[in-house]
């Protein structure tokens, strides 16, 4: 706890200058142009497939040595060759008038054929010809061991033909064999045939010689002997077979014929009983002309019927609507010319013209006296005696009219409606006997037309069986015809011999020298291959890797430019260099200050460089304070640092180089100086710098801030204002402040440290950091507004393409102007002077 509080931030010193900056920061956080992305050049490609070439030449070794041993395992084949002709079917000397369908080339033909020579049957046929199924040991060990394997490589002779090549159990076949077909095997001898079987026949070749008739039947085998026989066997059962298959069907089709033909002969024996019985039954003595005379028939008792239906729907008509008028009360509207109805028309309209002229005489009676009466009240008035005496007979002859009208009309009206009522009867009576004659003249017509319709079905019932049968007879005769006439061809076909269209032109002679396997294409296309396939595998890596490689990476992925390719250099050897510091227990890297100790180098050249970029990356004024930090320990961070400050300091200017790796310092270490006074006793509370800041003896312009003791808390003492203030004085002391950190994805002290400095340089180790790493430091500084001036590549290998730059090139040309001893060096110039 006292050491805490011993550690914790003083008030700032009174001792400390304060010195504003010259020149103003507030330019871009980081550097973006993707301009610099570029695709890949075969040089690209070329170091990729160099880099990982170990991987590649174990793969083709590996695969090419299995494939080897395998093809070499495999034991030697010989390829023996048959030749059938297989010529187009030909027809028959005996049938003359058969048609070729094979005529020419016939692709179907020619195929079936060729499918059939493949048959697993037809090998195993052949198998049980020659007897190979009595023999367990025919093929011996098809597999050698790994040391047989190595013998055979290196072996140069060929496997002759010898005594255990031959085939004696072939002997034994002959040409009384029995046919394959009817050899009874036991379960052993037919497993060890479909053993056979299922060696031979995927090494079994059929292929037709093109535009030709000739097929070459090919059969590899390990013994050279067994290869010939059964490619000879092969094309005898072939031929066998197929005059067997040829023969087998006509005597098939004359048996069967035969067979048909008896019962055709029996089916119409006993049809000709039938149609006789059916004759005799029937009783049909016009035969053929009892349809026509039965249709004639047929035809005029329908045109009865026809006409008395009609009959009878008309008479029902007119009932029907005689009734419907007579419920409405106008049967006269339907009684059209009955004699009833128009004698009582006739009465009534008499009796209406009678009482019409009544009335009329009455109207004229009372229009005279009204004409009288007119004349009279010209001269009158109506009081007189003239005037009322005519008044009354107008009112005595009106009421006669009303009389009369009513009592003639009710005695009209009663008349009329007896008369209608009477015709009305009549009517009704005359159209139902009507009706019920058409009634019954219909019923007598459907039941004549259904007894002739009955005659009729059963007379062509029984016609139509007969013609049935007499077809039937008739068909089953040609049919007899026909059977007896192809019975003859087949029996013609049988005794024409067996078919000549396939033919064994050349026997197989028995190979000397194996075709097969092709051992050295097998290895030459397993090299190739494994060559591709380490290839890809190569290139996939590459994809897989997420590690920085080239200056194209860091511009590509994170928009930074690249200060310096700083080339990897191993201690001992010239022009190349050990970047990180691997000092331990006290001792210093000859990589850290090879800029002192090597000048001339092309590292030392590489950190110039890096200074130039770094004078050159602000407008107005060169950077003063300078972070220099990684994103992953051992990128060689601190060996930058000091390197630059070195850089600087040799062009003859003050710098100054800080150690704010307060978790684990190695600059004192690298310059063999005490860290017991540092950094840390200043933020904790220290007065005076005079112990802090340390001399180099070989450059006096250079000077050195240890780290001092490590504390518990380095980001607090990072971010305190007595940080702030050293700074600041330190900026009014020394032209470069440069400032070593702890890794900045790891600790948060990179990040505060950014934010108090000009600007940023990030290491990265070359093939080791992580683009994803430094692109998250990046997003995270430019969040905070920090400038990133660059990346400073490191670990630049000879495999990489821009090792050239600080390689081989330099170390040419150095070489050439070491070798010119015209030009003295300036050392030794010195030396001769001093």
């Amino acid at each position: 706890m006292e050491k805490d509080q011993r550690l914790t931030p003083l008030p700032r010193s009174v001792e400390l200058q304060t010195a504003s900056p010259e020149f103003s920061s507030g330019y871009a956080g980081y550097y973006d142009d993707e301009s610099l992305a570029s695709k890949r050049s075969l040089r690209q490609y070329f170091n990729v497939v160099y880099k990982r070439l170990p991987m590649i030449l174990a793969v083709v070794i590996i695969v090419t040595v299995a494939v080897s041993l395998y093809s070499f395992r495999q034991p030697s084949l010989f390829l023996a060759t048959s030749q059938l002709i297989i010529e187009p079917r030909k027809p028959q000397v005996t049938q003359k008038e058969a048609i070729n369908i094979n005529f020419g080339d016939d692709a179907n033909y020619y195929n079936t054929q060729l499918q059939l020579l493949r048959s697993p049957d037809l090998m195993k046929k052949a198998v049980v010809a020659l007897g190979l199924h009595r023999d367990a040991h025919l093929l011996g060990d098809q597999s050698k061991g790994i040391f047989a394997t190595i013998k055979d490589i290196f072996s140069n002779s060929d496997k002759k033909t010898d005594a255990e090549n031959s085939l004696p159990i072939l002997s034994e076949s002959s040409p009384e064999a029995p046919a394959p077909d009817s050899i009874q095997l036991t379960p052993q001898e037919d497993e060890l045939a479909a053993k056979y079987v299922a060696t031979l026949t995927p090494d079994l070749k059929v292929e037709r010689t093109e535009n030709t008739n000739i097929v070459n039947i090919s059969v590899s085998s390990t013994n050279p002997a067994l290869s010939a026989k059964v490619a000879d066997k092969l094309c005898e059962i072939f031929i066998q077979d197929d005059g067997d298959r040829e023969v087998e069907g006509a005597k098939k089709a004359y048996a069967e014929l035969g067979n048909s033909i008896e019962e055709l002969k029996s089916t119409i024996a006993q049809q000709e009983t039938e149609q006789m019985e059916e004759m005799r039954v029937s009783g049909l003595p016009l035969q053929e002309k009892g349809g026509d005379l039965r249709a004639s028939n047929l035809s005029s008792l329908q045109a009865e019927f026809n006409l008395a239906q009609s009959d009878a729907s008309k008479t029902e008509a007119l009932l029907t609507s005689a009734i419907e008028a007579s419920k409405r009360g106008d049967i006269l509207s339907v009684a059209g010319d009955n004699k009833a109805l128009q004698d009582a028309r006739s009465q009534n309209l008499k009796r209406q013209a009678d009482f019409e002229k009544r009335i009329d005489d009455i109207d004229t009676k009372i229009n005279e006296a009204k004409e009288k009466r007119e004349n009279l009240l010209a001269r009158y008035t109506p009081e007189y005696k003239d005037v009322i005496a005519i008044n009354a007979q107008i009112t005595e002859l009106e009421n006669q009219k009303s009389k009369v009208d009513i009592e003639v009309s009710e005695r009209i009206k009663a008349e009329g409606i007896k008369l209608e009522q009477g015709a009305e009867r009549e009517v009704l009576a005359s159209l139902r006997a009507q009706t019920i004659g058409a009634q019954q003249r219909e019923q007598r017509a459907h039941i004549a037309l259904d007894r002739a319709l009955a005659g009729a079905n059963l007379e062509g019932q029984a016609e139509t069986k007969l013609i049935t049968l007499k077809r039937a007879l008739e068909s089953n005769r040609g049919l007899l015809d026909t059977y007896t006439q192809r019975q003859k061809e087949q029996e013609l076909a049988i005794s024409g011999s067996r078919p000549n269209n396939i033919k064994l032109s050349n026997h197989a002679v028995v190979p000397t020298t194996p075709t097969g396997p092709q051992r050295l294409r097998n290895i030459i296309v397993g090299m190739l291959l494994s060559l591709a396939a380490g290839i890809g595998v190569a290139f996939l890596l590459d994809y897989l890797d997420d590690s920085v490689r080239t200056s194209d990476d860091v511009s590509r992925h994170l928009g930074l430019p690249t200060l310096a390719l700083i080339p990897h250099h191993d201690q001992g050897s010239q022009g190349k260099l050990s970047v990180l510091p691997n000092g331990s227990n006290g001792s210093v890297a000859s990589a850290a200050l090879i800029t002192l100790d090597e000048r001339n180098s092309p590292t030392a050249e590489a950190y110039r460089h890096l200074r130039t970029s770094l004078l050159f990356s602000s407008a107005g004024k060169p950077p003063q304070t300078i972070l220099i930090t990684s994103s992953q320990p051992a990128e060689g961070k601190t060996t930058t640092a000091i390197n630059t400050a070195i850089t600087l300091a040799q062009s003859d200017v003050d710098v100054v180089i800080i150690d704010c790796d307060l978790r684990r310092p190695r600059l004192h270490s690298h310059f063999g100086l005490e860290n017991t006074q540092g950094l840390t006793n200043y933020l904790s509370g220290g007065r005076s710098t005079e112990n802090m800041i340390k001399s180099c003896p070989e450059l006096p312009r250079l000077k050195i801030i240890t780290s001092g003791p490590i504390p518990p808390n380095p980001a607090e003492l990072l971010s305190s204002n007595e940080m702030k203030n050293l700074l600041q004085f330190l900026r009014g002391r020394f032209k470069h402040v440069i400032i070593d950190s702890p890794p900045a994805i790891s600790f948060t002290d990179a990040a505060i440290l950014s934010t108090l400095v000009d600007g940023v340089v990030l290491v990265a180790m070359a093939g080791r950091s992580s683009i994803h790493l430094m692109r998250q430091f990046k997003l995270r500084l430019a969040s905070i507004g920090a400038r990133i001036y660059g990346v400073v590549l490191n670990g630049i290998k000879s495999s990489s393409m821009e090792y050239d730059y600080y390689g081989s090139t330099y170390y040419s040309y150095y070489k050439h102007a070491a070798d010119d001893d015209s030009t003295p060096m300036l050392e030794d110039v010195e030396s001769i002077e001093g």
